[in-house]
């Protein structure tokens, strides 16, 4: 079995929207990385959205100890978050997106801050997609649709560009993101995408609607297999 990477996304730190709803997000917080600690998992993913930019400093003092790869969700702001982290940061690039080699995977860092990728992101992009590895890619937002509101009103723009290049590897691509705040996977074709539910609030999955539910919160484990990818999700409830 290969190692265990813990993915969580979308923690909101101290914003005024889960706070509203009743949410503790610092709590939620402590309480998965306790539960991290517990289980010997030393490398987080974190799949963008940590919040206010008065909490980037403890956010990351939090994960001093830990093995970090970041992706900037919609929440996040580029020149805020560097002063804390340099994984990826290239000078002269006002983007976070890179790669890295693992034994079976190449995995592909990808910066959708900004609601879109970039045309210099996506060419870099396309560049990356050359590789014998199969792919795991991480997004904070969804490639693949889905019939929910949220999904309608919050997509990253252009999306089916990504897409339509991934359709076009022989490589197996694993997508994990965020973003939505509920729990999904779907596949299309050689693509598999796996949602992480928000380790803050929740949302239904459901069309024309937006309904929130602070009832749950969690993360995602990871182990990249020579064969195949396992993961399952670790899911907390709130009250």
């Amino acid at each position: 079995m290969g190692k265990k990477i813990a993915y969580i996304t979308d923690i909101h730190l101290d914003e005024k929207f889960p706070i509203d709803q009743g949410v503790n997000t610092r709590k939620n917080w402590k309480t998965i990385l306790n539960d991290l600690s517990s289980k010997n998992i030393d490398e987080i993913i974190f799949g963008g959205d940590i919040g206010e930019k008065t909490a980037n400093k403890w956010f990351f003092e939090s994960l001093q100890s830990y093995s970090l790869a970041i992706t900037l969700g919609n929440h996040d702001y580029y020149n805020e978050v560097i002063k804390h982290y340099n994984l990826g940061v290239i000078e002269k690039q006002t983007e976070l997106y890179y790669s890295q080699e693992r034994d079976y995977y190449k995995c592909i860092f990808l910066d959708s801050s900004s609601g879109s990728i970039s045309p210099e992101q996506f060419d870099w992009f396309k560049e990356e997609l050359v590789t014998t590895k199969n792919i795991a890619l991480f997004i904070h937002h969804p490639i693949l649709s889905i019939d929910a509101e949220v999904d309608k009103q919050f997509a990253l723009k252009e999306r089916n560009k990504i897409k339509i290049e991934l359709l076009n590897l022989e490589n197996d691509v694993s997508i994990f993101c965020g973003h939505y705040h509920f729990e999904d996977e779907r596949s299309n074709g050689n693509i598999r995408q796996y949602i992480t539910p928000a380790s803050s609030y929740q949302v239904e999955k459901i069309p024309n609607e937006i309904k929130v539910n602070n009832d749950t919160f969690g993360y995602r484990t990871i182990e990249l297999n020579k064969k195949e990818i396992n993961t399952e999700l670790v899911i907390f409830d709130s009250m």
